[in-house]
C-alpha cells in the first residue's frame, strides 16, 4: 500500500470510526473493538453455545469460586452486536451466584448498553440464553464450591 492509499484509508476509518460513536455511543464503540471477556476458556466448569437464527453463535464459559461467578468469559461467531452483548452480560453476570445469574435477561443487558438500537435486542437475547444454559448445567452440582 502506497503512502496515498494508506493515508485514504487512514481518512476512511476515521470517518467511519466518528459516525459509530456518534450512532451508537462510546461504551458500544469500545467494546466492539475491544471487548472484554472475549476468549474462550479450556478449564471452565460450565459451557453452553447458543445459536440464532441469523446465523450469530454465543458461547458463554464459566468457572464458580465459592458458588458465584469468579470467571467468565465468551466466544462470538457474529456481529458486532453480538460481540458487544455478549462483552456487557458477561460483565453483569461476573460475581454473582447461579440464581443471580439466572435472574439477568435481555433487558438488562439492553439498559446497561443505551446507544445499542431495540432492534439489536435479539443479540442480548442470544448472549443471556447461552448464559442460562451454562449456569442451568451447574444447577445441581457439587463442583461450583470450589
Amino acid at each position: 500500500m502506497n503512502q496515498a492509499q494508506k493515508q485514504a484509508f487512514d481518512e476512511l476509518q476515521a470517518r467511519i470510526d466518528a459516525q459509530a460513536q456518534k450512532d451508537f455511543g462510546p461504551e458500544v464503540v469500545e467494546r466492539w473493538q475491544n471487548p472484554p471477556f472475549m476468549g474462550r476458556m479450556k478449564d471452565c466448569q460450565a459451557m453452553a453455545c447458543a445459536a440464532g437464527s441469523c446465523g450469530n453463535s454465543i458461547s458463554i464459559y464459566l468457572k464458580f469460586e465459592n458458588r458465584h461467578i469468579a470467571e467468565i468469559t465468551f466466544f462470538s461467531e457474529g456481529c458486532g452486536s453480538s460481540v458487544v452483548c455478549a462483552s456487557m452480560l458477561c460483565e453483569l453476570a461476573r460475581g454473582r451466584n447461579l440464581e443471580q445469574a439466572l435472574e439477568l435477561g435481555a433487558d438488562d443487558v439492553m439498559k446497561a448498553l443505551p446507544g445499542l438500537p431495540a432492534a439489536k435486542k435479539k443479540y442480548a437475547l442470544l448472549a443471556v440464553k447461552a448464559l442460562h444454559q451454562a449456569a442451568l448445567s451447574l444447577s445441581g452440582k457439587e463442583n461450583t464450591d470450589e
